[in-house]
């Protein structure tokens, strides 16, 4: 008992001074779509008003918030390391947000460089969840203006 004044402060110093990497550890490398939006005002502004957006809403209504095989798709990178857990653990995480078309942001935020992000998603990546059976008649072209109908920041 009488080290810890000794040890604490020396600890906490550390931990402050390597903040990103307890970040990506306890995160992972998902930094939610609050983060994106400091740099992607526009484009941030718009998702907020999509359904993506307010996607996990949709499964609180239905009762299906804990169902797993729904929060795969209404939330950001459920079963990854790093992914959405909970409301009450990665709320931040919740919704179908930047890093579910664009990948994991933390390289992308400490970088600032577009290399580290997926700039374009494609179709396929929508598919995962816009399957057949939930989506039939999906197309592409049209819902991803709804999604993103901006192309460039600021």
């Amino acid at each position: 008992m009488r080290l810890l004044p000794y040890v604490v402060p020396p600890v906490f110093a550390l931990l402050c001074l390597h903040m990103e990497s307890v970040r990506a550890e306890l995160l992972g490398n998902y930094v939610g779509a609050e983060n994106c939006a400091e740099c992607h005002v526009v484009i941030a502004e718009s998702w907020a008003k999509t359904p993506h957006a307010k996607a996990f809403e949709v499964l609180k209504r239905e009762g299906k918030d804990t169902t797993p095989g729904c929060m795969k798709c209404h939330s950001v990178a459920y079963g990854k390391d790093g992914g959405f857990i909970d409301m009450e653990l990665t709320p931040e995480l919740a919704g179908v947000q930047c890093e579910s078309c664009h990948g994991p942001g933390l390289k992308h935020l400490d970088s600032q460089d577009s290399a580290h992000i997926i700039r374009n998603s494609k179709k396929e990546g929508c598919r995962t969840c816009h399957t057949p059976g939930q989506d039939a008649n999906f197309d592409f072209v049209r819902k991803v203006k709804k999604v993103h109908p901006v192309k460039e920041l600021k």
